[in-house]
């Protein structure tokens, strides 16, 4: 070594005598580290045409790269993305030539006719309507027409009540009592008419003591009071609608009735016959009464024996008119009930 120390010296002055430049063509840096070394892992799984490797910049013309691995670079800052400057005027688009508005021009002919209104479809007037407008109006005989294309026990009845309901409707009814008398007899008439074709109707039952002496003339029995074995029972009803035949002898009002009586399980229970005292489940009876006027009220009393047996019991009545058309019968209820106490 003291031989180079020596040759040192010698060149000392030489170099000192040249201008001073320095050339530097590697780059000098600190020796990258290699990395520790890893353990053989399973090699991954095969994929299909893997995308080739992004070419990398030679490390001589890339600015602040710190290499990660040898050969291989990694940058300390992303690039930036691209961006388009704003500052770029854009061009505002070409305008055609201005498009004048629409001009209403005055025709020459002359103007068009409105479109012709759609019809409505009035429905007609129902014929009671018109025939009450026409008796209203003062036109009986073409209220009376009208009437003439109902049915034949419509025309009746509207003939009886349209009379009434025109001249109730102008009356101080409060104040005439003739008039209010004329109506109720009008009223009296027309309902006469509807009689014959209206249900029966059974308004009121009860027992009595004894016969009753007309309608709505009768004792009741008390509910407590219990029959005696083979006690006579009277039997009340009232009926309405039955109407009356007219006869040569005057107003004949029939009606025919059957009679049964059943025990508290619903057996029917024998009972005498009216006519030749025999036991049968069923009596039939017969009522016919003739008046000088027609009767407006009726009713129907029914005698029976009571049952021999002591129980609880209840009597079923099916009436009916004269021609069998329109029937009957009582309710089922608590009303029909009658008790038979021991002897």
């Amino acid at each position: 070594m003291p031989g180079c120390r020596s040759l040192l010296v010698l060149l000392a002055p030489v170099t000192l005598a040249l201008s001073a430049c320095l050339h530097v063509d590697a780059h000098i840096g600190p020796r990258p580290v290699a990395p520790p070394e890893r353990k053989a892992e399973p090699a991954p799984p095969a994929k299909a045409d893997p995308a080739p490797p992004a070419a990398v910049e030679p490390a001589r013309a890339q600015f602040a790269v710190l290499p990660k691995v040898p050969g291989e670079v990694v940058r300390t800052k992303p690039e930036a993305p691209a961006t388009t400057s704003t500052n770029t005027a854009q061009k505002p688009p070409e305008k055609g030539p201005a498009v004048p508005p629409n001009i209403l021009k005055a025709g020459s002919g002359e103007p068009a006719a409105f479109p012709p209104l759609t019809q409505q479809l009035v429905p007609p007037e129902p014929p009671l309507m018109s025939a009450v407008r026409a008796h209203c109006e003062g036109r009986p005989e073409q209220a009376i027409e009208i009437i003439r294309r109902m049915e034949p026990n419509q025309q009746e009845f509207v003939l009886g009540v349209l009379p009434i309901l025109a001249r109730g409707a102008s009356a101080d009814l409060a104040n005439d009592p003739a008039t209010a008398a004329a109506l109720t007899d009008q009223l009296r008439a027309a309902a006469s008419r509807l009689e014959p074709l209206a249900a029966l109707k059974i308004e009121k039952v009860a027992f009595c003591t004894n016969e009753p002496a007309g309608f709505g003339r009768f004792v009741q029995r008390p509910t407590a009071n219990h029959y005696r074995p083979n006690e006579r029972v009277h039997f009340y009803l009232e009926l309405r609608n039955l109407g009356h035949q007219l006869t040569p002898d005057g107003f004949l009002t029939h009606v025919h009735g059957a009679a049964e009586i059943r025990d508290a399980k619903g057996n029917v229970v024998a009972q005498l016959a009216t006519d030749d005292h025999r036991r049968a489940p069923v009596v039939k009876f017969e009522k016919r009464f003739v008046t000088r006027s027609p009767l407006q009220d009726f009713y129907v009393w029914y005698a029976f024996s009571a049952p021999p047996a002591p129980g609880v019991y209840t009597i079923h009545v099916q009436l009916s008119d004269a021609s069998g058309r329109r029937t009957v019968s009582t309710p089922a209820d608590r009303a029909c009930e009658f008790n038979v106490a021991g002897p």
